[in-house]
């Protein structure tokens, strides 16, 4: 197997100059004091919008408040229900089971390194994810999680403590839905035309990492026909059992250590094409006569699913992206 290690990426007169430096020093001071403020309104989450990361998000924050409920993004009738419980208890009017600037500050917990609330720890790495941080959603903030948290805030102008404050929360969730994939699922195209910016984010990726690897354009329609037939080229959290990724990869099936490979586009690839030093499991150059197979069956001799020939249906629109970018 391809299994190379990855690359670890004084006049009189003037001012003198201690005064000057004191100066210069209390001026830093006031402004590292100055209080970050978010740039972002809070959104407004509700039923009957399409699935997304914030819905996601409310419903990991409501079981951490004592409300437990599935976290699956999709806002249904049992969420609805939840949050007018917890909007009643918290004394929130009106208690109508929808998310604005009246609940969301109530709702959000405050999670940093070490945090033991698992559920507010995945729903801060769930929005985390929704800006590109591809992390495991596994409710352990360790030092990963902390690193998304700082560049985040960095990013976005607010204080670097890598703590999830409520200054915090509010940017992540009300600032954008660009890369949100599980919107990226419920509501990205099935044309080359009608692709949403986040499917044709990760078609560059992976393109870019099949070209990397040295793969011709059967391989890179290969590998867009099989991301399409999986997850809509959406890197989804979520699927069979525990299926994660572009390529619905399952880290309990040895595909990536810690599942972190699953969900970073780069290294999913990489292990579809079987170049990849995160697992052991046989990819797509690996397979003896590959280039001679029909493309679908090709990319079932890696997914082993259960629907060898689902791929086919989507080889024409892979070749358009190939060709394309």
């Amino acid at each position: 197997m391809h299994r190379p290690t990855l690359p670890a990426r004084a006049r009189a007169g003037r001012t003198p100059l201690a005064a000057l430096v004191a100066l210069l020093l209390a001026a830093a001071l006031v402004l590292g004091a100055a209080p970050a403020q978010a740039a972002s309104a809070w959104p407004v989450t509700k039923a009957g919008q399409a699935r997304n990361n914030n819905a996601m998000a409310l419903q990991y924050l409501l079981t951490s408040r004592g409300y437990a409920t599935t976290a699956d993004g999709a806002f249904g009738s049992g969420t609805t229900a939840n949050l007018k419980a917890f909007q009643s208890a918290a004394g929130i009017s009106p208690a109508d089971g929808i998310a604005g600037s009246g609940t969301w500050p109530r709702l959000v917990v405050t999670v940093g390194q070490g945090s033991t609330d698992t559920n507010a720890v995945k729903a801060a790495q769930t929005q985390l994810n929704k800006y590109g941080a591809n992390l495991v959603v596994d409710g352990v903030f360790g030092s990963g999680t902390r690193a998304a948290v700082v560049s985040f805030q960095a990013g976005h102008g607010l204080s670097q403590t890598g703590t999830v404050d409520t200054a915090t929360w509010q940017e992540l969730l009300g600032y954008s839905q660009a890369g949100d994939q599980t919107l990226c699922y419920s509501t990205g195209g099935t044309t080359a035309s009608s692709l949403s910016s986040a499917q044709v984010t990760n078609v560059r990726s992976i393109l870019a990492t099949t070209r990397s690897a040295g793969g011709n354009r059967n391989a890179q329609v290969i590998a867009l026909m099989t991301a399409m037939q999986e997850s809509k080229l959406c890197n989804i959290q979520f699927g069979d059992r525990d299926s994660l990724g572009l390529f619905q990869q399952r880290p309990s099936q040895g595909w990536c250590s810690g599942g972190t490979a699953c969900v970073n586009p780069t290294y999913a690839t990489q292990g579809f094409l079987g170049v990849s030093a995160y697992t052991t499991n046989r990819g797509l150059f690996d397979v003896s006569g590959w280039e001679s197979m029909s493309k679908t069956l090709a990319a079932d001799a890696v997914q082993r699913s259960c629907c060898p020939n689902a791929y086919a249906q989507w080889e024409s629109l892979a070749g358009t992206l190939a060709d394309t970018y």
